[in-house]
């Protein structure tokens, strides 16, 4: 049976198809957590316009950052290397360019699963010789479980509007869908760019959305 149904604008809440009998609708399901583990983004960023002196400079000042996070106890593994770069930084007078300096850049990241010390070693760091915080990110351990919950929701959520659908329509419904698709939501860290001290991770939101069809009986 087809069921010729159009709802007025005020009962189109969200995206509805309804073809052959069935109806597909979608439902999004979320949990929020609280993150175990930030990823923090360090640079020591020198400039001189010896590039030789540059390099020596930024090596000194991050070996000096690399020992005190290491002698703070974060094990050496979770501090790695992001990015490494050396250019000549040129001014323009009257339309000419003129060379200046010459700028190192290194980038580490470091991994840390106690929080409570994270404001601790971002002091640190900068006072080893860190001049710029890139960014603080938060994450958890072993999200794919929370995600799982997320998505059990989703599904409640899915089944919900399909009940409602059918009720209004007054048509018997299969809970048991005939296709279910998961649907990307994005990325579900937390950033802070520019970060100081203290940092607070707050809690994290991890979402997940799903398109389901169901059949119509009758």
């Amino acid at each position: 049976m087809y069921y010729n149904y159009v709802p007025s604008p005020m009962r189109q809440s969200g995206p509805i198809r309804q073809t052959n009998s069935t109806i597909t609708v979608t439902g999004t399901g979320s949990v929020l957590v609280i993150p175990s583990i930030a990823h923090v983004r360090l640079a020591v960023v020198t400039r001189n316009a010896s590039l030789e002196e540059a390099q020596q400079q930024n090596s000194d000042s991050m070996t000096n950052v690399i020992r005190a996070i290491v002698n703070e106890g974060v094990p050496r593994e979770s501090i790695q290397t992001t990015s490494f770069s050396a250019r000549p930084i040129y001014d323009y007078v009257d339309g000419k360019q003129i060379f200046e300096t010459f700028e190192v850049r290194n980038e580490i990241t470091i991994t840390l699963e106690d929080l409570d010390r994270l404001g601790e070693i971002i002091d640190l760091a900068i006072s080893q010789g860190a001049n710029e915080v890139v960014s603080v990110t938060f994450s958890v351990d072993d999200p794919e479980n929370f995600y799982e919950e997320a998505l059990t929701l989703a599904i409640r959520n899915a089944e919900s509007k399909a009940e409602v659908m059918a009720q209004e329509l007054g048509a018997p419904l299969n809970l048991i869908p005939i296709k279910i698709t998961e649907i990307d939501s994005g990325g579900n860290g937390v950033k802070l760019f520019a970060a100081s001290t203290p940092v607070e991770p707050g809690t994290q939101r991890i979402e997940a959305s799903i398109r389901a069809e169901y059949q119509l009986q009758g």
